[in-house]
């Protein structure tokens, strides 16, 4: 379901904590089973909180402006183009800021529905058919993180905007695949942990969980001065040793990663925005014009203005 305004937020947090025994929808409607239901909050709203909500496995973004997410005693800036992450079970706030406004599309995957989308790619048909009357299967587990929509994700959230009252068959399809392409990309994200040396799992995975905290300062602040100290002590490590690990992890330094992250943001704000290239270049860190347009050019090859005459 599609809902266009917040659901009571004393009422969601009472049905998410019993996982909706009472099967019924903030509208009334009959719930087919237990526990939460496919729901998208395509809502525009302003100065507002909704704290502590035992959620299923979320996406956070915006269609327009930006939010806060706090999980985990961490505090996400969701900007226009980027998503976050939530799992199963886990508690989060919502937040957009005293005089801003946004518009969110935060899409909350129903109870064991990805569990199941993953189920359906990784076993043959015999499996599936002596497991689909048998307990439900364990939710899965993403990185929570923070990450730019690419054009498959934003193709599918675009078709489901721009289709007004969606068939409920449909809009199972569309998020079926959604889920598959997070499928994807999570498992591209565990692969990283597989280029970070150590000897134990657990270790790999908590220096991958710490160098995810610096991709989400990163996307959060490409217009500040990300220094090299600044992004190792998010990470708790030694600058050299973040060097090293980072460059591993993603096969790219510190300094490639946020270019290409910048020029993403600036391609994004040239075709969607009427802001001014200056203004688009300040806005995503670059000091001036001139090495804004360089850097624009070697990476894409065109310049800030010829794109958007073009676009």
């Amino acid at each position: 379901m599609i809902l266009t305004e917040f659901p009571n937020l004393n009422w969601l947090k009472a049905q998410a904590e019993e996982g909706f025994a009472s099967r019924r929808t903030w509208s009334g409607e009959r719930l087919p089973v237990k526990g939460w239901p496919n729901v998208i909050l395509n809502v525009t709203s302003g100065n507002m909180v909704r704290d502590n909500i035992r959620g299923p496995l979320s996406i956070f973004t915006n269609l327009k402006g930006e939010s806060h997410v706090e999980v985990d005693d961490r505090r996400i800036v969701v900007k226009e183009g980027t998503y976050f992450l939530t799992n199963h079970d886990q508690y989060y706030t919502l937040a957009i800021d005293k005089g801003q406004k946004a518009e969110t599309f935060n899409i909350h995957f129903g109870e064991y529905f990805v569990d199941q989308v993953y189920s359906s790619l990784n076993k043959d048909g015999d499996l599936l058919m002596e497991d689909e009357f048998r307990r439900p299967p364990e939710h899965i587990e993403f990185h929570n993180r923070l990450a730019y929509r690419d054009d498959a994700m934003q193709a599918i959230l675009v078709e489901i905007k721009n289709r007004p009252s969606p068939n409920a068959l449909w809009l199972e399809e569309k998020l079926y695949d959604l889920v598959r392409h997070l499928l994807t990309v999570e498992k591209k994200v565990r692969q990283m942990e597989t280029n970070i040396p150590s000897v134990k799992a657990s270790t790999r995975s908590e220096i991958l969980r710490r160098l995810l905290l610096v991709t989400d300062y990163i996307y959060g602040h490409m217009d500040a001065d990300l220094a090299l100290e600044t992004l190792a002590g998010i990470a708790c490590l030694s600058k050299f040793h973040f060097l090293r690990l980072f460059k591993l992890a993603f096969q790219k330094t510190p300094y490639q990663f946020i270019t290409e992250a910048r020029i993403k943001e600036a391609r994004r704000l040239l075709m969607k925005t009427k802001s001014e290239v200056q203004e688009i270049g300040r806005a995503v860190g670059f000091e001036n014009t001139p090495s804004f347009s360089r850097m624009f050019f070697n990476h894409l090859g065109v310049y800030p203005t010829d794109l958007r005459r073009k676009s």
